[in-house]
C-alpha cells in the first residue's frame, strides 16, 4: 500500500511541477526577481521560493494521507517542514537582498569580524545551522552522538548543494541522482513520502533549469540540500553518516580553496556529466 502511495505522490508532484513551471517563471519575471547568470543573461531567479509554495501544498496532501494510514511521526513531519521553510526563507533573503561580493564561509565571517556587518550569507549560514540542529534532534531519535553527526550531515549537505548551484542543472542533477537512490532504498517506508513531493517537483523543473529559463537560487538549492540531508540521515546507519560527513567536509574544503567549476571542467567525465542536457 505504501509503495503504491509513493508512486502516486511522486507522479502527482511531477505533473504539478510541470503544470506550474511557466506560471512560476512568469510570476518572478513580473515581480522583478531577476539576476544575471554566468552567461551574462538576465533571467528569473530564486525559483526555489515559488517551488516551496507548491511543495507546501503537496505536503498538505501527504499530511492528509497520514490521517488515514500510519506513515510517519508528526514530529518528523513538523521538523521537515519547519527546516525546509526556514532555509528557503533565508535563501530568498540572500537571493533578493544579498550583494554576493562576500563568498564562502570565510568571506562572510571576515566581513562580520572586520566591518561588524552582518551579511545575508552569514544569516543564511547561521540560520541554516540552527535548522540542521533542530531537524537532527528528530532524525536522531534523541541520541546525543547520533544527533551531533546528523546535525553535521544535514548542515553540510544544505550548503553543499548550494555550492553546486553555479551552472544550470548541476545542483538538480546531484539531488535527483541521490534522491532516486534513496527512493529505491526507502520504498515501502512511510517516511519516504515526506520527501517525494520535492523529488517529483525537482524532476519536473530539471529541463527548465538546464535550458537556463530560470535559476533555482539559494532558496531552491537550500531546499534541495536540507531535504536530501534529512533523508540521508533517516536511512543511513551511523557508519555511513560518518562517511557522508567526511566526504562533504572534503568537498567543502575543495570548494573554499579551489574552484569546483574549474575542477569539474578539468575532469573529462565530470565535465561531460555536468554539460549533459545543458543548452550551451
Amino acid at each position: 500500500m505504501i509503495t503504491f502511495l509513493s508512486i502516486i505522490v511522486l507522479l502527482i508532484s511531477y505533473l504539478t511541477g510541470r503544470w506550474t513551471l511557466d506560471t512560476g517563471r512568469e510570476f518572478l519575471l513580473h515581480a522583478g526577481v531577476t539576476a544575471v547568470n554566468y552567461k551574462g543573461e538576465k533571467i528569473a531567479t530564486s525559483y526555489g521560493g515559488f517551488l516551496a509554495v507548491v511543495f507546501l501544498m503537496l505536503d498538505a496532501v501527504v499530511l492528509g494521507l497520514a490521517q488515514w494510514i500510519p506513515l510517519f511521526s508528526y514530529s518528523l513531519f513538523a521538523a521537515t517542514l519547519a527546516a525546509s521553510i526556514t532555509v528557503v526563507f533565508l535563501g530568498w533573503l540572500d537571493d533578493t537582498m544579498g550583494n554576493h561580493r562576500d563568498k564562502g564561509f570565510a568571506g562572510h565571517f571576515r566581513t562580520l569580524w572586520k566591518e561588524g556587518r552582518f551579511t545575508t550569507g552569514f544569516l543564511k549560514a547561521a540560520g541554516g545551522g540552527v535548522a540542521a540542529v533542530v531537524a537532527a534532534a528528530v532524525t536522531s531519535g534523541g541520541r546525543g552522538e547520533v544527533w551531533l553527526m546528523h546535525t553535521l550531515l544535514i548542515g553540510l549537505m544544505t550548503n553543499w548543494v548550494n555550492l553546486l548551484d553555479l551552472r544550470p542543472g548541476r545542483a538538480l542533477k546531484f539531488y535527483l541522482v541521490a534522491g532516486a537512490a534513496l527512493f529505491l532504498v526507502g520504498l515501502g517506508r512511510g517516511e519516504t513520502l515526506l520527501f517525494l513531493p520535492l523529488l517529483g517537483l525537482a524532476s519536473a523543473v530539471l529541463k527548465g533549469d538546464l535550458s537556463a529559463r530560470f535559476m533555482l537560487g539559494d532558496s531552491g538549492s537550500n531546499l534541495l540540500g536540507i531535504q536530501l540531508g534529512m533523508w540521508l540521515a533517516l536511512v543511513s546507519p551511523l557508519w555511513l553518516v560518518f562517511l557522508w560527513t567526511a566526504l562533504l567536509l572534503a568537498g567543502h574544503y575543495i570548494g573554499e580553496t579551489v574552484s569546483l567549476t574549474r575542477l569539474i571542467e578539468k575532469n573529462r567525465l565530470l565535465s561531460y556529466l555536468d554539460r549533459l542536457g545543458r543548452l550551451e
